[in-house]
């Protein structure tokens, strides 16, 4: 079987194109006669209607990207901080068992408790966490309620 062709409007491909432009102006809250005559020194020709229908479909994308990501890669990145807390909680245990004097036992320690405080934060304040931690309760109250947790 052949690859299937999809014909993609226009307009996506023009975004395709020209996106760093587009990015520019965005980054650089161009006005609109900026963004014409920064489009015009790329040879693009640029209107205010055209401007607005490429901004649109580029903001479209970028919304549809960071769906993406949340549906893909941030449950990834929030498992990847924690793992790196607790690889840094690890050494920070390390280097206490090595510590040659009590000064830098000490210091070791006062680093191990800031690593902690930062750990309990980003439980505490990233709201997956929270909503897991919330429906975890839910489920245990509900256990003991039935009975089956002692």
């Amino acid at each position: 079987m052949g690859k299937v062709k999809v014909k993609r409007p226009k307009r996506v491909k023009e975004v395709e194109e020209y996106d760093t432009l587009i990015k520019t102006c965005l980054i650089q809250r161009l006005k609109v006669k900026e963004i014409i005559s920064l489009f015009g020194k790329h040879d693009i020709k640029m209107t205010e209607t055209k401007w607005g229908e490429l901004k649109n479909l580029y903001n479209d994308g970028t919304n549809a990207r960071f769906l993406q990501i949340a549906k893909t890669e941030w449950g990834n990145e929030q498992i990847l901080i924690i793992d790196k807390f607790k690889d840094i909680e690890e050494k920070y245990w390390q280097l206490y068992n090595e510590a040659e004097s009590t000064l830098e036992a000490k210091h070791i320690l006062d680093s191990l408790r800031a690593t902690q405080e930062q750990i309990s934060l980003f439980y505490n304040d990233t709201p997956l966490m929270a909503k897991m931690k919330e429906t975890l309760e839910a489920k245990l109250e509900e256990l003991n309620k039935n009975g089956n947790i002692k």
